[in-house]
């Protein structure tokens, strides 16, 4: 009887369950992978294409805007009024190459695609033409190497803008985060007598630490700069 039981036993422990080998595969320990990079990246072109990421931008631009417009009613000559705008994804739009490369980083961007014809990111144009009219200051505060300098300024004018006060890149060889280096370089802007009024960018490191009174963050769900 018990050689019985015992091979009823056994014969049990060699049936595979139904539907075991079935399902997707799981990592030992069952471990949860992080979210495919593939449809990571069909989200964010969905998120573009469809005219949410315009409309954000838009939207933000537009409350610049109207900010500058109110202010300027109580901006005086001595005041020296500044605004201060990012370059990338602020300024100027980098979409072909981020969407060519997958999302890829600036920095591998630069070597693989031209950046010397971006596009303007139009609402914002727009506002630095309403700071322009209004004697409003201009600068440009970017992250972008010095090395860069001239293929910036020929892009910046390509897109339409011009007679900024200032345009301040990051020193060749500086790898200070753009929320240390940002701040510092505002900082500056004051200390040569000009008080910004507004500061606009895409990553909340453009907009951290001083000196504005008004910040305005444009959506950017494309790269993280710390």
């Amino acid at each position: 009887m018990k050689k019985k039981l015992t091979l009823i036993v056994f014969a049990f422990a060699l049936v595979v369950p139904v539907g075991a080998q079935s399902g997707p595969a799981e990592s030992p320990g069952h471990v949860q992978e992080p979210e495919n990079h593939a449809i990571v990246v069909a989200r964010l072109m969905r998120y573009h294409d469809s005219g949410e990421y315009e409309w954000g931008i838009r939207e933000v631009a537009n409350a610049a805007r109207d900010y500058l417009r109110e202010r300027a009613k109580t901006h005086y000559e001595e005041e020296r009024a500044a605004a201060v705008f990012d370059i990338d994804e602020t300024a100027l739009s980098n979409w072909q190459a981020m969407a060519d490369c997958g999302f890829c980083a600036y920095s591998i961007e630069a070597k693989l695609y031209s950046i010397a014809h971006d596009p303007a990111i139009t609402p914002v144009l727009e506002l630095y033409n309403e700071a322009r009219s209004n004697a409003v200051a201009t600068f440009f505060l970017t992250g972008r190497p010095e090395s860069q300098r001239e293929l910036t300024i020929a892009n910046l004018k390509e897109a339409g803008y011009k007679d900024w006060n200032g345009l301040i890149m990051r020193p060749d060889g500086d790898k200070s985060p753009a929320r240390v280096f940002k701040p510092q370089e505002r900082r500056k802007i004051e200390d040569r007598g000009y008080h910004i009024i507004l500061s606009i960018g895409d990553q909340a490191s453009d907009l951290a630490g001083c000196c504005a009174e008004r910040t305005f963050k444009l959506p950017n769900p494309f790269y993280l700069v710390q």
